[in-house]
């Protein structure tokens, strides 16, 4: 399925940097200039997210699963001339969480959203003066996490992502087309805790959870 997925995208990446020498040759792509601002409306395709449960919470001793689904969003760039840009991404998933007990029992699955919302930027490793540049991405932000049903709410927790990717734009400068592959980081408390003593005393901690999800992604840069 992820094989799939990623030649899926990758043939819609194909077909827009295809398209860029026929707007040329049309005289819809214009002489190269110097941008500002990028934006990138994107599809994306993403995976993984997982959380175990303890025996004594609501649900028992068990395991939460986001499953596969595509996703969508938008990146606001501010570009820093050849350093990169400082960016501002959103992105959105609709899917299903499925809940499986380690007991063997019935389990469950409920609709489920996940909201990134994250403020970063991009940077090129190396000097580079074509029209492909290459990157790598990091960011800091918010994961907002909704389970659609029962009313159960949103949970709104500190994320970040790592990834990398590049960008093919037109001789204008202006339209291009942007390739992304990110790691998407959420902590969440496990609810298991640690007890420890020293010089000042006794104390209580609690352990943390890592929730990953990774994502490609496959947008159209629209420069000015």
């Amino acid at each position: 399925m992820h094989r799939l997925v990623t030649r899926l995208l990758a043939v819609a990446g194909l077909s827009c940097v295809l398209m860029i020498p026929a707007l040329q040759a049309q005289g819809l792509v214009e002489v190269e200039h110097h941008n500002r601002f990028e934006i990138t409306p994107f599809g994306a395709y993403q995976w993984g997210g997982s959380f175990e449960t303890d025996a004594g919470g609501a649900l028992g001793a068990g395991k939460l699963e986001l499953q596969d689904a595509f996703g969508w969003g938008g990146i606001l760039s501010f570009l820093l001339e050849e350093a990169g840009a400082v960016e501002l991404t959103y992105l959105r998933q609709d899917t299903d969480l499925d809940f499986r007990p380690f007991n063997g029992g019935q389990g469950r699955s409920a609709g489920f959203a996940v909201n990134y919302i994250q403020i970063g930027g991009i940077g090129t490793p190396v000097h580079s003066t074509g029209q492909f540049k290459p990157f790598l991405s990091g960011s800091l932000g918010i994961g907002i996490f909704d389970l659609k049903e029962d009313d159960f709410g949103s949970d709104t927790r500190f994320s970040w992502s790592v990834g990398a990717g590049g960008k093919y734009m037109a001789k204008s400068n202006r339209v291009g087309v942007r390739f992304d592959a990110r790691l998407w980081v959420t902590p969440f408390p496990s609810g298991d805790y640690g007890t420890w003593c020293d010089f000042y005393g006794c104390f209580v901690v609690e352990g943390t959870e890592w929730v990953t999800q990774g994502t490609l992604s496959t947008g159209l840069v629209l420069a000015f």
